[in-house]
């Protein structure tokens, strides 16, 4: 079981690494009419919600789960939200789909599941 988690995580940052590169070269692939700067101001409502939102639930999981480390629990939550929402993003660029209003809950659902995953791999471990 133990191979095939770390066969994954391989997996996982080498697609990672793929997308971003694609993204770097061609950029998103936005819908006609929605352009980066619609993005943009789209992102900048929620990034306040998503910051406070994610401090919360870091001082909880720290809070609930000292028991297995505050610096471990800190770098495994931080590492696995941005990781999930990277691999998306990095799914998105190498599919080429198009970006419009369907991103953000695309992301907004990657975020909450990566905190869902988070949780219960926290409590198996407890």
């Amino acid at each position: 079981m133990k191979t095939l988690k770390k066969i994954l995580m391989i997996l996982c940052i080498l697609v990672i690494i793929v997308g971003m590169y694609m993204l770097g070269a061609k950029g998103f692939n936005y819908k006609k009419g929605y352009t980066q700067n619609i993005l943009l101001e789209t992102a900048s409502q929620y990034t306040f919600f998503i910051i406070l939102s994610t401090a919360i639930i870091l001082i909880y999981f720290v809070i609930r789960y000292n028991k297995q480390g505050i610096v471990k629990v800190l770098v495994t939550s931080i590492l696995g939200i941005i990781g999930a929402l990277a691999l998306v993003v990095a799914i998105i660029a190498i599919t080429r789909m198009l970006v419009d209003r369907l991103f953000f809950p695309i992301m907004l659902t990657t975020y909450v599941s990566s905190i869902i995953v988070l949780s219960s791999n926290f409590e198996e471990n407890t």
